[in-house]
Formats: structure tokens, C-alpha cells, sequence
């Protein structure tokens, strides 16, 4: 009897590895989709362009050139 207790054990643990492991795998996509999704909106508020002082053009809404 106490054979069967033990490998009940050794298989329930081996389940909840397996468990375990799927859902950190499921959460770092998850995050790595998210800071993508973060990423295109920033993206489209900037036109795909990083600042840079003093080479940045900046536009007001009706799209005249302002001073940064």
C-alpha cells in the first residue's frame, strides 16, 4: 500500500511541475504581447520616431512646425 501512496505522490508532483511550467510559459508571451501592444500605441502618439533634441520636428494638431 504504501507503494501506491508514493507514486501517487511522485505522479501528482509531476503534474503540477507540468502545470507550473505551462503557465509561466503562458505568461511570458502573454507579457511579451503586451509590452508589444504598449509599444504600437506609443509608437503611433510618436509617428515611429524617437526624440531628439534639437533634430525633432514637432507638429501641432492642424500640423504646423512648433518648437519642441
Amino acid at each position: 500500500m504504501k507503494n501506491r501512496k508514493a507514486q501517487s505522490l511522485i505522479e501528482y508532483s509531476a503534474l503540477l511541475a507540468v502545470l507550473i511550467a505551462a503557465l509561466i510559459a503562458m505568461f511570458t508571451y502573454l507579457r511579451f504581447s503586451l509590452q508589444g501592444k504598449i509599444r504600437e500605441s506609443a509608437d503611433v502618439f510618436g509617428r515611429g520616431e524617437q526624440y531628439e533634441p534639437g533634430v525633432t520636428k514637432c507638429y501641432d494638431e492642424s500640423g504646423n512646425e512648433i518648437t519642441c
